[in-house]
């Protein structure tokens, strides 16, 4: 897992000492098993927000999380082309190597620690896959895909698609639409985000606060 992993945790930046005056933490309000399920062509996923109320979801919409799996030559799958329309998305690749190509002509390379954005807006097709040398090979998938709600003025906004720096410098896109990004969870601070909801991803086992 390159994008987390350190010899040494207490190299990692500590967070801030927050102002109690100023602090509103949030209390848990429901713990969810999220059951298995397929997705695509067959890749086995968990259903994160599933039977979680939408009241309760805003902005977010629909959270997978694939893995961490070894998968045997032959079993790496992904999905055919399928459209998405008034949403972002936000695949976060912790192992493994999935390439991208969408109807706006961007494609690309998303692997070990890259993270991609993705504004459907009023409507894209894309598609994701293996390469043919992991299918062939097999080998370790691990990642999560969050799906984000466009507030209503950006419903009908133009689609785009960004992806994290080192993907970035992996990608041959066919038009320069791409901004970069650095790759999330490389420290406990918050990873910047180009979404119309902002969107932070922290480690494992770290909570999170808020402050007016």
């Amino acid at each position: 897992m390159p994008a987390i992993t350190v010899e040494d945790v207490l190299v990692l930046p500590r967070l801030p000492t927050l102002t109690p005056a100023r602090t509103r933490t949030r209390e848990v309000r429901r713990l969810v098993t999220a059951p298995r399920g397929y997705e695509g062509e067959g890749f086995p996923v968990r259903r994160g927000f599933a039977d979680v109320p939408l009241s309760e979801l805003d902005p977010f919409v629909h959270f997978d999380h694939l893995g961490e799996v070894d998968l045997a030559p032959g079993e790496p799958k992904g999905t055919p082309w399928h459209p998405h329309r008034g949403f972002e998305t936000v695949t976060y690749v912790i192992d493994g190597i999935v390439d991208h190509q969408d109807s706006n002509g961007d494609s690309g390379r998303i692997a070990d620690g890259d993270t991609q954005w993705m504004t459907a807006g009023a409507g894209i097709l894309h598609i994701e896959a293996p390469p043919e040398s992991l299918v062939m090979s097999g080998g370790v998938v691990h990642g999560t895909q969050l799906w984000v709600n466009l507030p209503g003025r950006r419903s009908w906004s133009l689609p785009d698609t960004r992806t994290s720096a080192a993907a970035r410098r992996r990608s041959k896109p066919s038009r320069p639409a791409t901004r970069a990004a650095r790759s999330p969870c490389a420290s406990p601070e918050p990873c910047p985000s180009p979404l119309y909801h902002p969107v932070s991803f922290r480690e494992p086992g770290i909570g999170i606060t808020e402050q007016p």
